[in-house]
Order: structure tokens, then C-alpha cells, then sequence
């Protein structure tokens, strides 16, 4: 029978996931809105932040050359943390999750992924932030103009919100999966 203070628990976790995810998503369509329309205010954020810039260190950052390195190091790191975390949460999750729901006698698919979605936020979650933080820099100094492939370090958001949604498991699943895992201890 499962406890009523963890439903109760679980309902309040999957709504922080969920705003998490939304805020994602809105993340994703701001960089994307901001690289295609490129509004007017744009400009005077740009210029804002420009203003107070020395001379001698603007000089620096405007080769060509610099940026386009600055913004491939900054890439190859995004996909490197990505790479990292993700194959930490696979790890983590079969160790947490998997071995000891066939310890118990569960094979259940939806178990599993009831289990792991929980682990899955903390490692694919930093990545996901770096991924988009990293675009709206480069979108908001127009330099994704320049450089159209730095949007491709969106895919680490794309790909959390997409596992993120395909694996939201229903609470009961969640709730039998950790009753499993962990099993409540009894009060006496």
C-alpha cells in the first residue's frame, strides 16, 4: 500500500520537473526566436554591454579567428560535459536501478524507467543548462549570425527535454519502483 506522504512527495517532485522541463523548452524557442528574427531591442542589449568594454580588449575579441575558437572550445566542452554526465546517469541508473529490480524478481521495462527517470535530471539537467546558456551568449552578441553551428549545442536540451518526456513515467510506476529499490522502513 503505498504511502500517502510519498505520493505526496512524488506529486510535488514531478511538478518541479515539469516547470524544469518547461523552462527548457521556453529556452530552446527563446535562442531559436532570438537567432531568426533578431529583434531591435537586441541591439541596444548588445551595445549595453559593449559600452563599458576598454578599447584595448575590444580589439582582442574582434578577430575573427578568436571567436571562432572562443565559441569551438566552448562547443567541444558542451559536448564533452554531455557526453560525461549522460553515460554517469546510464551508469548510475543501472547500477541504482536495474540490478536491484531483477535482485527482486522485476524485469518490467516501466519499472526501470520509472526508477531511472529520477536519476536521469541531475545528469542530464547541468548539460542541458550549459547547452543553452551557451547559445543565448552567442545569440544575444550576434555572433551565432557568424557562426550558425554554434546553435547545435541546443541538442543537449533537446535531447533532455525529448528522454525527459518519452520515459515520464505514471506515479504509481514510480512509487512500486521505489518501494522496491528502497523499501520504506516501518514505523513501530
Amino acid at each position: 500500500m503505498p504511502n500517502k506522504k510519498v505520493s505526496s512527495t512524488i506529486s510535488q517532485d514531478f511538478l518541479v520537473v515539469k516547470l524544469l522541463m518547461a523552462t527548457f523548452v521556453i529556452g530552446v524557442f527563446f535562442n531559436l526566436y532570438l537567432f531568426a528574427v533578431h529583434p531591435p531591442w537586441m541591439e541596444q542589449i548588445h551595445s549595453f554591454f559593449e559600452s563599458d568594454r576598454p578599447e584595448h580588449r575590444k580589439s582582442k575579441w574582434q578577430t575573427k579567428d578568436e571567436v571562432f575558437r572562443f565559441f569551438l572550445a566552448i562547443s567541444i566542452a558542451n559536448a564533452c560535459m554531455s557526453a560525461l554526465l549522460w553515460s554517469l546517469g546510464y551508469k548510475v541508473c543501472k547500477f541504482m536501478v536495474k540490478r536491484p529490480l531483477k535482485k527482486a524478481g522485476f524485469g518490467s521495462a516501466a519499472l526501470a524507467r520509472a526508477g531511472s527517470w529520477v536519476f536521469l535530471i541531475p545528469f542530464s539537467g547541468p548539460a542541458a543548462i550549459f547547452g543553452l546558456f551557451m547559445c543565448l551568449g552567442a545569440v544575444t552578441s550576434a555572433r551565432a549570425q557568424e557562426h550558425p553551428w554554434v546553435l547545435l549545442n541546443l541538442l543537449s536540451p533537446i535531447a533532455t527535454i525529448a528522454v525527459l518526456i518519452f520515459l515520464f513515467p505514471r506515479t504509481k510506476d514510480v512509487e512500486k519502483a521505489f518501494d522496491i529499490i528502497s523499501p520504506p522502513e516501518e514505523d513501530q
